[in-house]
């Protein structure tokens, strides 16, 4: 399945790890597999900031973070060093070093929009366990700032007020205890949805339906903050009362997902993909198709896997002319994306001959 489901992502978040890497702890090495662009960092010098930003290939976010990081990078130059490091590549055990390939393609496609220090990271994924795992990091793209004093200051989301904190860094006035102090609030929240969310989900495993989608409805009241509870709450409406669940997915398309692509397109994908478990029994296809049309639109049609799951609505709902339109724009756009895994470019490709043999077919 090209997405991850939302109830899988969030019990990622929700259990695991230990922290042991906090603010305030002096920054750890960057034992890399292979430096790809840029001067290697061999360690953090006193006196210098840092930014060092994890990010994956196949993450649709890291790719909108890219040309923001490039930005800072220019904005901040001989001020801050940002070093990129890819994570949580897929690795072939047959071929270790093949996700070092992935890696070298995808810095390749992206030419100066990537213009920082970009590294990779080993296949056992050292460097991922002595930061992301270490200060229970578990999403990509995140970003730590390493301050003069070699010690993380910050960890967050690249697009979320970094400019801010670097400037605050660079000035020597950043008061990393009280972004400290905020983060153990937020683990306790965290503790507290933990609790919730297994309160949930065995209720969902006794059958007790009506119960477990009260008890979300309780949790997304309780966690405003936490929107993914609601791309679980259409997960589960798809499974226990389907015809209410369509209408609940336009209800997200047109507010609180309103502007995010990445997430409208998982929407709409979750309605089309053959492999949902269980399978919708009636589909509403003309909804997943006003929602990836809305991803589309946000996208200006240049992102080949929102596309697909559009072409693929239009050949549900049985509009092969729509369907063989907005296929053909995406097969068109992964023949000049360097970037692309090639399993996914295959399947664009394959659906795209089973749309016209089905037009043939006519």
């Amino acid at each position: 399945m090209r997405i991850i489901l939302a109830t899988a992502a969030l019990m990622s978040v929700l259990t695991g790890w230990t922290q042991t890497l906090v603010l305030g702890n002096p920054a750890p090495k960057l034992p890399v597999a292979q430096w790809i662009k840029g001067n290697p960092v061999q360690q953090f010098e006193k006196g210098k900031v840092y930014v060092v930003e994890f990010w994956a290939t196949w993450c649709g976010p890291c790719r909108q973070t890219i040309p923001h990081l490039t930005k800072l990078a220019q904005k901040y130059q001989d001020k801050v060093t940002i070093i990129g490091v890819s994570i949580w590549e897929r690795v072939d055990k047959g071929n270790p070093t093949a996700h070092i390939r992935t890696v070298e393609r995808f810095v390749e496609g992206m030419g100066n929009k990537m213009d920082y220090i970009v590294a990779v990271d080993t296949a056992d994924g050292a460097v991922a366990k002595a930061w992301m795992e270490a200060a229970q990091q578990r999403g990509v793209p995140t970003a730590f700032v390493v301050d003069q004093q070699g010690r993380v200051v910050w960890m967050g989301h690249p697009m979320d007020r970094l400019d801010e904190v670097l400037d605050a860094v660079l000035a020597g006035n950043f008061d990393w205890k009280a972004d400290a102090e905020r983060r153990k609030r937020e683990r306790e929240q965290m503790e507290a949805l933990q609790k919730d969310f297994t309160e949930f989900t065995l209720l969902l495993q006794q059958g007790k339906r009506t119960e477990a989608l009260q008890k979300l409805d309780s949790m997304i009241a309780q966690y405003p903050d936490y929107l993914t509870l609601k791309l679980i709450r259409f997960e589960t409406l798809l499974r226990v009362d389907e015809k209410q669940a369509y209408p609940y997915a336009l209800q997200l398309a047109q507010n609180d997902f309103k502007d995010n692509a990445q997430v409208l397109n998982q929407i709409a994908w979750m309605i089309v993909d053959d492999d949902t478990k269980p399978a919708p029994q009636s589909p509403d296809y003309q909804a997943a198709i006003t929602i990836a049309r809305r991803a589309a639109e946000l996208t200006k049609e240049q992102d080949a896997s929102i596309l697909d799951t559009l072409a693929y609505a239009y050949f549900k709902h049985g509009d092969l002319q729509n369907a063989l339109k907005y296929q053909k724009m995406a097969v068109d756009l992964i023949e000049k994306d360097a970037t692309m895994e090639e399993a996914m470019k295959k399947e664009i490709r394959d659906r795209y001959e089973k749309f016209k043999k089905a037009a043939e077919g006519k």
